[in-house]
């Protein structure tokens, strides 16, 4: 993805403006269209069905044809795009038509299908509002369920006026109206109809049908030939699985409580003249449900939550994020449908917060599947030597940090901070200004030791940006540690976590690193294994045992130290009583003699470790502080390791917005649980000249501790 285009895209100002205003109301929106029904529970139903049948496919796909032409429809099942362009262009010449009129259908952009279909003399007619908004601009959907939000009032009064041959105005009840009388000659003149489905049900034949503008029942029942394309993968048992699936997609998708038309669609067998074609679309899902690895993308119901939640998305809009479906499972979906190389570029814009995980209806591991697919695709000059080479060799890679600890030194302004950095390293700094690399990291402070008490044993895994960069963090924490009735042992041997090698699409790599750390790590006997950053939690905690699943001996090792892995926050908790600590509290005055403060869920803890209560129990209960919550706590803070540095324009966006919230709050110390969220937010502040402290909780927790 060029440069170019990104920044394109971040200079416009009301495709900026659409998506924030909406990535603000959607998350009001869907809480409240979910009160009184447990998420957690119908997504898991749906995953858990979905599963089932995609591991029944070939025998659903049966069932379906069957139960189908039992009620009259023609069945078509078509393996590969160009077979099922061919079908539909078939059926609609044996009616003498050439005019198709459409109802909204993802599956039609999947294949081309306008285009095709026009080029061999068949006028198509988008009916749904916002596709025919794209049409006539001849573009693709930048969103699966609204495919216009990155279009203005000016540009569809634009739009309909080429289009109708009249002055539009610029106002929205006057364009509505307007479409109205526009496609209501469409429909009466239609001599087939098109539609998607949502879902299809193996034992009835039957198709539903999920709209919010009366154009989905007009096309599918006024024309007499109406023809369903549908994926495979949408076809379920019974109307039982189909229930679930129509709850939770208005919900989901744009915050309804429920839609505005709900349509069950059977062939005809009363001889009345009407004819259903059901095209079955292949198209790789067939292989893609066999695959053990990817096979879960299949299960999302297409409701866009991914991208509605996604602060990238947010930024860039979906002709950037995305190609024909767009969002996190987008950029799953694309290598599988459309080519690895339409899917190199987008899959690296994926930033890792795991929003997408937390809202997918169908519980898909999406920034998962992402971070596996990377593995897949060509990966830039020297990124191999760097991660394989360098990071593995811990005597180079020090070595290295010590000469650029050197170099740094001519670029450091007032108080330390570096502002800018020569040649392409300049785009780090972008936005924010950087702490220095330390003269002396942690590991050449402290002294080399085994345990040797009673207490219960703690190895601290420091991660390298608090090891390099923050040492007086790592002593915070062994600290504070040690007071609170620890025995704490710092291996030195400890190598990188392996994460920015995996997210950048070096598995091997990362696979050395698990096995590096596994040896060290479970050398001595401890307790438990603490680290002060989320994301090497979770790749000693989650990503070891996955990396190493082919290796007997390893994978026996990741597991039993998985089991002993604990955030800072997770495990000082321990140590409080949860009935005493202080909740938080959102209001402006604070209780006297405590300190008020604003708390940033670092996105690996809170969605990738599942920790965001504890912390906020330390902070109040141990520390004596106040929070006061600010919007949008958990939402990504644009560090993203190594993707601050790939994408410097959309991760100072990111920031900005964090920034935004933080300062909202009045509050002037912002505590965090992981140090690039720390380095982050405390270079964007710094350089927007907002004087306000970012500490870490280990370092706020040691203040305390001091104090007594």
């Amino acid at each position: 993805m060029s440069n170019a285009t990104i920044q394109n895209k971040i200079n416009d100002t009301f495709l900026r403006r659409a998506l924030k205003n909406f990535a603000a109301a959607y998350p009001v929106a869907r809480a409240k269209a979910f009160e009184g029904v447990d998420f957690e529970a119908l997504r898991s139903r749906i995953a858990q069905n979905k599963q089932i049948a995609l591991q029944q496919m070939p025998d659903l796909i049966a069932r379906f044809t069957a139960s189908a032409e039992r009620t009259g429809a023609k069945v078509h099942f078509c393996r590969r795009p160009e077979d099922a362009r061919a079908v539909m262009l078939e059926i609609i010449r044996s009616k003498g038509a050439d005019f198709l009129v459409k109802s909204k259908a993802m599956t039609s952009e999947e294949i081309d299908l306008n285009h095709y279909l026009e080029a061999n003399g068949v006028r198509c007619l988008e009916t749904d509002l916002g596709e025919w908004i794209i049409q006539l601009a001849g573009e693709r959907p930048s969103h699966m369920v609204m495919p216009a939000i990155h279009k203005n009032k000016e540009d569809v009064a634009e739009l309909f006026s080429k289009a109708t041959g009249s002055d539009c105005p610029p106002d929205i009840p006057f364009l509505v109206q307007k479409a109205r009388e526009t496609l209501r000659s469409g429909f009466l003149e239609g001599q087939v109809g098109m539609s998607g489905a949502n879902v299809a049900m193996a034992d009835s034949g039957a198709l539903a049908i999920i709209t919010n503008e009366g154009n989905g029942r007009l096309v599918t029942t006024l024309p007499r030939t109406h023809i369903a394309l549908i994926g495979v993968e949408k076809i379920v048992p019974s109307m039982t699985e189909a229930l679930d699936v129509i709850e939770v997609l208005p919900k989901n998708a744009t915050g309804q409580k429920l839609t505005s038309y709900v349509s069950f669609i059977k062939g005809s067998t009363g001889g009345d003249g009407h004819e259903l074609h059901i095209v079955l679309l292949d198209n790789g899902r067939m292989d893609l449900a066999a695959n053990p690895d990817f096979g879960q993308a299949l299960q999302c119901v297409k409701c866009g939550a991914c991208a509605n939640v996604c602060p990238i998305y947010e930024i860039v809009g979906g002709h950037v994020f995305g190609h024909i479906y767009v969002g996190g499972i987008g950029l799953v979906l694309t290598p599988f449908f459309h080519g690895m190389d339409k899917a190199e570029e987008i899959l690296k814009l994926c930033i890792g917060c795991r929003k997408c995980n937390e809202v997918c209806a169908a519980k898909i591991d999406i920034e998962g599947l992402i971070v596996d697919l990377r593995d897949k695709i060509r990966k830039p000059f020297g990124q191999t030597f760097m991660f394989g080479t360098m990071m593995k060799n811990r005597t180079l890679f020090h070595t290295t940090l010590r000469a650029a600890y050197l170099a740094q030194k001519p670029l450091q302004g007032d108080g330390g901070r570096i502002r800018h950095l020569p040649l392409m390293f300049d785009a780090l700094a972008a936005g924010k200004s950087l702490p220095p690399i330390a003269e002396k990291p942690y590991r050449d402070l402290v002294q080399e030791k085994r345990f040797s008490s009673q207490k219960e044993r703690v190895l601290f895994y420091s991660g390298c940006l608090a090891d390099f960069v923050y040492p007086e963090l790592c002593m915070d924490t062994a600290e504070s540690l040690e007071r609170l009735g620890y025995e704490v042992v710092f291996p030195k041997k400890q190598s990188c976590c392996g994460i920015p090698a995996r997210y950048s699409g070096e598995m091997d790599v990362a696979r050395d690193m698990a096995r590096i750390n596994l040896d060290v790590l479970l050398e001595q006997e401890a307790d438990y294994v603490v680290t002060i950053c989320p994301t090497c939690s979770i790749s000693l905690k989650h990503d070891f045992p996955k990396l190493l699943a082919k290796e007997s001996d390893y994978h026996a090792k990741a597991e039993k130290l998985a089991a002993k892995v604990f955030n800072y926050s997770e495990l000082v908790a321990r140590k409080i009583d949860f009935d005493s600590a202080q909740p938080t509290d959102g209001s402006l005055s604070g209780v006297e003699g405590r300190t008020i403060i604003t708390y940033h869920d670092s996105c690996h803890l809170k969605r990738g470790c599942g920790v965001f209560e504890e912390p906020r129990t330390v902070l109040t209960g141990l520390v004596g502080a106040q929070i006061r919550e600010m919007t949008d706590c958990d939402k990504c803070c644009g560090f993203g390791g190594s993707y601050s540095l790939k994408y410097p324009e959309i991760a100072r966006e990111v920031l900005l917005n964090k920034i935004e919230n933080i300062k909202a709050t009045g509050t002037t110390t912002v505590a965090v649980d992981c140090p690039g969220c720390r380095m982050q937010i405390e270079g964007g502040l710094e350089a927007v000249g907002a004087n306000l402290r970012v500490e870490h909780t280990a370092s706020l927790v040691a203040q305390s501790l001091r104090r007594g």
